[in-house]
């Protein structure tokens, strides 16, 4: 009897295609934009603060983007002094600056720690999200195979839209997701420590993250692991809270809030018949809605790792604001390690679950009687 040998990709080898994904889709914009960074900050032409702040520090003609651009010009502004130590000449640019300055960790990476120049920081911004957009996509990969499937299923990272719209235009979402799926890979392998301090990191990129520290624990206290439980909330819940002491003390603490959160399902219903006006956009917004429902029904049946992981960015999406909902662009983003987790949760876990469900069971697995 001839057996076959079965070939599996690896996690490596996925994570180095999304490099390739990547690097292929900045290059090709790249090219038809004379090689100008800039064309992925997101500067507006109505955006005259950060645009003059800009353009006193670029060598490079800056491309502008209609109206208000996008927040991409903010992280630049803030990678430039991302310890706070010049507020009044960097910080005091952002719309909200508490709020931009929260979210800390993308810029400080970009700007080198505080090494790099203006130039070297545009370049930054780009670099730190490829680098990003690879380990994530090793990361899913790797629980994808650990869940029993492909590892190409790690391509849900690099094909989910939000994070592409993130790579377009210099913001945090992508280094954020890259951290949250890494510290899953380390739960998994139960090394609580290590998951702790990436969901610390992916708290100090975006402060929403945080959600995610607080489903891992609470799976951890079903499991009986109260320790863990202690540990992984308790040192991003310190991170937060230690570097939000040293920015109030830096900067001015009474400020505005922008209004990405309203009374559940209020943004929704605002936006949804805005949605009918566009057949694409009403496509996305359904397929989004889709998964959040299907992702419910299956985070009650299996209540796993990976379901309790994400499974708070579904209050999250039920207060977002009609403005954030009404733009793919902003509603993909904010969702956009929920969106991948979901399609590992569904077509991964539940499938593999499945399927050892309806295997039948070998002699050995039989009970005598």
């Amino acid at each position: 009897m001839i057996k076959t040998r079965r070939y599996s990709i690896s996690p490596t080898l996925v994570g180095l295609l999304g490099l390739l994904l990547s690097v292929l889709l900045v290059v090709s914009s790249l090219s038809e934009f004379d090689w100008n960074p800039t064309l992925f900050v997101g500067f507006g032409e109505e955006a005259l603060l950060t645009t003059q702040y800009a353009e006193e520090r670029l060598e490079d003609e800056l491309f502008l983007r209609a109206r208000q651009g996008h927040d991409g010009k903010f992280f630049f502004v803030q990678a430039n002094d991302p310890w706070l130590l010049d507020a009044s000449a960097n910080a005091a640019i952002l719309d909200y600056p508490i709020y931009r300055s929260q979210r800390m960790l993308y810029p400080a990476l970009a700007g080198g720690l505080g090494f790099l120049g203006p130039q070297g920081v545009v370049w930054g911004l780009l670099v730190v999200n490829v680098l990003a957009m690879t380990l994530g996509t090793w990361a899913v990969a790797r629980i994808a195979v650990h869940l029993g499937g492909s590892a190409l299923w790690g391509l849900a990272f690099v094909g989910n839209l939000g994070l592409l719209y993130a790579l377009t235009s210099d913001t945090a979402d992508i280094v954020a997701g890259a951290l949250a799926f890494g510290a899953l890979v380390f739960l998994y392998r139960d090394r609580v420590p290590f998951a702790a301090a990436l969901l610390a990191a992916a708290v100090l990129t975006r402060e929403v993250m945080i959600v995610t520290a607080i489903g891992v624990a609470v799976w951890l206290l079903v499991q009986r692991r109260r320790r863990a439980a202690v540990l992984v909330l308790g040192i991003p819940s310190l991170a937060m809270a230690a570097w939000h002491i040293y920015m109030r003390t830096r900067l001015n603490p009474e400020e505005s809030s922008p209004d990405a959160l309203s009374a559940p399902f209020v943004g929704l219903a605002r936006a949804v018949p805005e949605w009918l006006d566009d057949t694409l956009v009403s496509l996305t917004g359904a397929v989004v809605l889709a998964l959040i429902v299907i992702y419910l029904i299956r985070w009650v049946r299996s209540k796993s790792l990976l379901g309790w992981g994400f499974v708070g960015f579904v209050p999250l999406a039920a207060v977002l604001s009609g403005r954030v909902w009404l733009e793919i662009f902003d509603y993909t983003r904010a969702l956009a390690p929920f969106l991948t987790a979901a399609v590992l949760l569904i077509f991964v876990e539940s499938r593999v679950t499945r399927r050892s469900r309806n295997r039948p069971r070998s002699p050995s697995e039989s009970s005598v009687t």
